[in-house]
């Protein structure tokens, strides 16, 4: 049995092994891989896919679909005023 991931391993590309690998994770260790690969890119002068304008309108709606920022407005307000205390 072993012998046979072994083998299905040593013929997967190291992409596929790294998608296998990376899968096999919780969220949150996933994250860490994508900020260590876009730390590699940007060490290496690796550019990203989609390049950035650096333009404010790529911000535009990331609250919306923050989970810090989410349902009930005055209960977010208390939150947020509770931690000033």
């Amino acid at each position: 049995m072993i012998t046979n991931i072994v083998a299905s391993e040593s013929t997967m590309s190291t992409v596929e092994q790294i998608a296998q690998q990376i899968g096999r994770l919780p969220e949150p260790l996933q994250q860490e891989v994508l900020d260590f690969v876009e730390f590699l890119q940007s060490k290496h002068h690796i550019p990203s896919e989609k390049p950035s304008s650096g333009s404010l309108l790529e911000l535009q709606g990331g609250l919306e679909r923050s989970t810090t920022f989410s349902g009930d407005e005055l209960k977010l307000q208390e939150r947020l005023r509770a931690e000033w205390d």
